[in-house]
């Protein structure tokens, strides 16, 4: 129940800005960069996590490569925000519910469009990891020296 309130909302946020959808996984291939967003339910509770990835588009097979796969990947960290209670209500139609997903398009999903809608390419990601993104970010050591190289 909480991953489908947060799969509706981070749908409508990027779906706009040309990703594609596979179940519970949006992605989107520029010209040097692919970028993938996968909400991933937790095995222990009702939460889940949003998951970012990034390849350069070369790696990309027939259209698609799960966020698992890429050579860099983080968790959003803004969904520490959104609690389970509020979620839950999001399954009613009641002014409160209405008042509450805005809140969570405003807390998860306009921060999440906002961030990938500005990474299209290597030296936007660059840019994007020098920033106050989350702390903890895996890349690969492929892609290491490409993300290093000064401008």
């Amino acid at each position: 129940m909480v991953q489908s309130a947060v799969v509706r909302v981070v749908d409508e946020s990027i779906k706009p800005l040309g990703f594609q959808r596979r179940g519970h996984s949006w992605y989107r291939i520029t010209s040097d960069l692919y970028s993938v967003i996968n909400v991933q339910k937790s095995r222990w509770s009702e939460s889940c996590s949003i998951n970012i990835g990034f390849s350069p588009s070369g790696q990309v097979k027939n259209l698609w490569l799960p966020e698992s796969r890429c050579q860099v990947r983080f968790r959003l960290d803004s969904l520490k925000c959104v609690t389970r209670e509020g979620l839950l209500l999001l399954e009613g139609g009641t002014d409160q519910e209405v008042k509450l997903r805005a809140s969570l398009v405003e807390k998860i999903g306009n921060p999440l469009a906002q961030f990938v809608v500005g990474v299209t390419n290597l030296d936007d990601l660059k840019g994007a990891l020098n920033s106050d993104v989350t702390g903890n970010v895996f890349i690969h050591g492929e892609i290491r020296q490409l993300l290093a190289s000064p401008d």
